[in-house]
């Protein structure tokens, strides 16, 4: 069934009005009054409706039944990703917006090859977002995983607290795995911070920094996995262990 995100200020009552999506339900999905589609409020809720009446503008809606999105994961994993090259920030957010991310944070750093560039950031970020709601669309998510501005280290060292548990992979921590530190944990996290370093790593003393401020280093086995790998696969690896 179609899912499609409103803003709360779009439900009214037992009413859904969509606005943007009303030309592509219309002439793209070929939809008519009477057919079913699933509404996310963008906040974890679905609402099961049935178009009423519709026009280029607006398609209305009846909700028909409520319940919190089955998609969400509980655990609520913000994406760190060291500026990557070319277009592999977006492979990123589709596959880990797919998996379960809730948030993105591009941070340059030290060995980064890309860099924040102020004239082009606006629309990147602008395009970043369309990214990551096509794939809540498409994966039935309950929520559009929010995308922040580029950031630098010293802003990700201030958040490190912020969290229940913060995450550096990193090469030299293979005898700290994902799984020992997961299994060694007194609770369940519900907030992850994961910092992912860029193509050419980590900085030896940016891991110092982060260990100060009480990151934890881990290790993701013995085989050296792309920086656009390594945040999806320790995501689904957290997610899947606390499922």
């Amino acid at each position: 069934m179609p899912k499609f995100f409103v803003s709360p200020e779009q439900i009214h009552g037992e009413q859904i009005i969509l606005t943007e999506d009303a030309h592509h339900i219309a002439h793209v999905l070929r939809m008519k009054p009477g057919a079913s589609l699933t509404v996310c409020d963008g906040q974890g809720t679905d609402h099961q409706a049935r178009i009423v009446s519709m026009d280029e503008q607006a398609v209305v809606c009846q909700i028909e039944s409520s319940a919190p999105s089955l998609a969400e994961p509980d655990i609520k994993i913000t994406l760190f990703q060291g500026l990557p090259k070319a277009d592999k920030m977006e492979w990123i957010l589709q596959k880990g917006t797919e998996l379960g991310i809730t948030t993105y944070v591009p941070v340059e750093m030290k060995r980064s090859v890309a860099h924040i560039e102020p004239k082009k950031e606006a629309r990147k970020l602008e395009r970043f977002r369309k990214i990551a709601e096509s794939a809540a669309k498409q994966s039935g998510r309950g929520i559009i995983p929010e995308v922040e501005s580029a950031c630098t280290l010293d802003r990700v060292l201030a958040r490190v607290h912020d969290f229940d548990l913060f995450l550096v992979p990193y090469e030299d921590a293979l005898d700290h795995s994902l799984k020992q530190i997961l299994n060694g944990l007194s609770e369940k996290p519900r907030t992850v911070g994961l910092l992912i370093g860029p193509e050419g790593g980590i900085d030896p003393a940016e891991v110092d920094a982060l260990v100060r401020q009480g990151a934890v280093l881990t290790g993701l086995g013995p085989r050296i996995l792309r920086t656009e790998t390594a945040g999806p696969m320790a995501a689904s690896v957290i997610l899947y262990h606390f499922s």
